[in-house]
């Protein structure tokens, strides 16, 4: 029997980044869940693929390797997946500074907070985030155990979005620099949840070497799903989508498993060219 219509989510987090689940608690979760098959895409790292392959080999579920990397495109971050990088030592280092610029991120962030009366330290973020880079969602969720914001939500919009009193922007490359750095690692690049803003940038990100879009999104309405389907289509784009799970109840609500796509889309994703 094909597996072809297989449900299959390529867009989750973990502990490795800024998820609340461990990579073996995640994928023992997404078995139970029926998924056929998952992309671990933490931010910045590669570090949780290990324990996510090995909980898949245990649970009989597929698990593809991925990261999710910021850039900046003119005044507008974007995110980019590289799924399925075959040479994962050559974008190593470029993941590990771009993990070194969130301590960075973090030191001002907290400094800035302090600054405003509140008492969090350094040492209570870098705990939070655990194994993980420290982020702004590990700084969000820090403030409301110490009771600073009754909600994640509430953190980011009075504190820590771009605006805010706490808010310092991360240095991050541009497009074409992360797109080189994701073939020259054997990775297919695919941009992640381009909603409303992204319908602008697609074709250039295209002509940087982008390989396909995440047109299955929480955060994308009917109408940008139509649009980008139809655009990935036009442009011989390959076609990705998933839940964007991190955990937080009230949060980026995407359930694990709630968006998913066919197996084929992953199929096509890792039967894709390589490099320009």
């Amino acid at each position: 029997m094909s597996r072809g219509h297989l449900p299959v989510d390529l867009h989750l987090h973990s502990t490795a980044s800024d998820g609340s689940l461990s990579p073996a608690r995640l994928i023992e979760k997404a078995s139970a869940a029926g998924l056929a098959a998952v992309a671990l895409t933490d931010h910045d790292t590669l570090d949780g693929v290990k324990e996510a392959l090995e909980a898949g080999r245990r649970c009989g579920l597929e698990v593809l390797p991925g990261v999710e990397i910021s850039v900046q495109a003119g005044e507008q971050e974007i995110h980019l997946l590289g799924y399925d990088p075959l040479y994962p030592e050559k974008i190593s280092a470029f993941l590990e500074e771009m993990r070194r610029e969130r301590y960075r991120r973090m030191q001002q962030m907290t400094a800035r907070l302090r600054r405003l009366g509140f008492s969090i330290s350094d040492e209570e973020i870098i705990a939070e985030a655990g194994p993980g880079a420290p982020g702004r969602l590990h700084l969000a969720r820090l403030m409301v155990k110490q009771g600073y914001s009754s909600e994640i939500d509430e953190a980011f919009s009075d504190y820590l979005e771009r605006g805010r009193p706490a808010f310092v922007p991360r240095k991050i490359p541009d497009p074409a620099t992360a797109i080189r750095m994701l073939h020259r690692a054997g990775a297919v690049p695919v941009v992640a949840h381009p909603g409303a803003s992204g319908k602008a940038l697609l074709r250039k990100l295209v002509a940087m070497g982008l390989r396909g879009v995440e047109v299955f999104h929480p955060e994308h309405s009917p109408e940008m799903i139509r649009h980008y389907r139809h655009q990935a289509l036009q442009m011989n784009l390959l076609i990705t989508g998933g839940s964007d799970f991190h955990g937080d109840r009230n949060h980026r609500t995407g359930r694990l498993g709630g968006i998913t796509v066919p197996y084929r889309y992953l199929a096509a994703l890792k039967e894709a060219p390589r490099g320009f």
